[in-house]
């Protein structure tokens, strides 16, 4: 069955490899896979390590989609491993977005350095009607560039070699280290790999990067499932109607049956924060963990909103006291959905997003080890808004929240 599902996988990524890609082939589903191990890793003080250790470790390829990734500390460590890595003869191959990275401004000088070490840099322009594909290191024509407009990429996936994953919320900046930015990543392996790899392949194609088909045995390798694996699979939000990530959000919030943790920085959906309320009102312990002050202030006036009618169906609000930046849906300790995707309109229906799904009870409990119970002890309940003016605010906020 695994072997079935990989030949699959290398059959559309070697159509991936010798066609154009168009933004319609972005919108990939996949069915269940495999996890041989899948670990939860909270604070980047902890996953960056970590994740940094497993790219020292890559003898092939080191593939990388990343919203986020400037110079500064964090950004200087991750640099310098993927030059070393390059210079090794591994291929690296970086996709980014202009927003989250400014690759051809403010953090020029890092991307000039990539490039000229051979690491190749895409780049997803939302916001520019006619740009070139590369960073501006690389050169190269600019282009009418309507299909990427309004769409950022929001992902976070580190892939290395084929066979190690990584899905999380936090970009490779300073703040996500020193404790400003409360984050978590998932980190997987065995073939539920290949189903990133794929997603990765397919992104670097459509922004005109090379991949060539003799690689693709390299890419996508044969991988045990191992002695206890886990149902796994990736989640992926490409623009256009199909939207496995809100769906699977909806399903969850909806058949959770005695209890719900929801983790997100921006809860602002009228539809998911009503399938909230429903689950508390059904009887399921749902705790919600937000920032205590959320680095957007709209979007914290906006989900601030409906805590009323959330604490009166009984959810438990709790105020991380800094900006808690992850993405998490652990229903009745069964199943982890973690990645990128917040609980708000952009994020839902129109960026680039990608979570892990994985049914494991033993996940389910490192996720309560180390995230949701240490967060607990340091939270603050949350509070229904007071003052006529503090309410009209909010409300004002919540009605135009599908545009924030």
């Amino acid at each position: 069955m695994v072997n079935d599902d990989l030949n699959e996988i290398r059959a559309r990524a070697e159509r991936l490899t010798r066609e154009p890609v168009r933004r319609s082939d972005l919108a990939l589903t996949f069915d269940d896979s495999l996890a041989a191990t899948a670990d939860l890793h909270v604070e980047g003080r902890n996953f960056f390590p970590r994740i940094l250790d497993d790219i020292a470790s890559a003898s092939s390829s080191v593939h990388i989609n990343q919203f986020g990734f400037r110079p500064g500390h964090v950004g200087e460590r991750f640099a310098e491993a993927l030059l070393a890595r390059r210079e090794k003869g591994v291929e690296v191959r970086l996709v980014v977005d202009r927003q989250g990275s400014d690759p051809d401004r403010s953090s020029r000088e890092l991307y000039d350095r990539l490039s000229a070490a051979g690491v190749e840099v895409r780049v997803v322009r939302a916001t520019q009607v006619r740009a070139p594909a590369q960073a501006a290191a690389d050169g190269g024509s600019t282009r009418w560039n309507l299909a990427q407009l309004g769409h950022i990429d929001h992902r976070k996936v580190v892939i290395v070699d084929g066979r190690i994953g990584w899905v999380g919320g936090a970009g490779v900046e300073d703040h996500f280290e020193d404790g400003r930015f409360h984050d978590l990543f998932l980190r997987v392996n065995g073939p539920v790999v290949s189903q990133l790899q794929l997603v990765f392949v397919a992104s670097f194609r459509w922004l005109g990067g090379a991949i060539a088909v003799e690689e693709l045995d390299v890419l996508f390798p044969e991988q045990e499932a191992g002695q206890s694996p886990v149902p796994a699979k990736v989640l992926h939000n490409a623009p256009g109607r199909s939207r496995p990530i809100t769906t699977a959000i909806a399903h969850l919030l909806d058949h959770a049956r005695e209890t719900l943790d929801v983790v997100n920085p921006y809860v602002t959906d009228r539809g998911m924060i009503r399938r909230i309320e429903h689950a508390a009102r059904r009887g399921v312990r749902v705790r919600l963990f937000v920032p205590a002050n959320a680095n957007n202030w709209a979007c914290a006036a906006a989900q601030q909103f409906h805590h009323a009618t959330l604490l009166d169906a009984g959810v438990r609000i709790l105020g991380y006291p800094t900006m808690l930046h992850a993405k998490a849906f652990v229903p009745d300790g069964e199943e982890v959905l973690a990645g990128t995707c917040n609980l708000e309109a952009w994020s839902l229906r129109r960026f680039f997003e990608i979570d892990l799904l994985v049914r494991s009870t033993a996940l389910a409990a490192q996720f309560e080890e180390r995230f949701a119970a240490p967060a607990e002890l340091v939270s603050a309940p949350g509070e229904a808004l007071v003052g006529r003016r503090a309410r009209l605010r909010a409300r004002a906020f919540a009605t135009i929240s599908p545009f924030l």
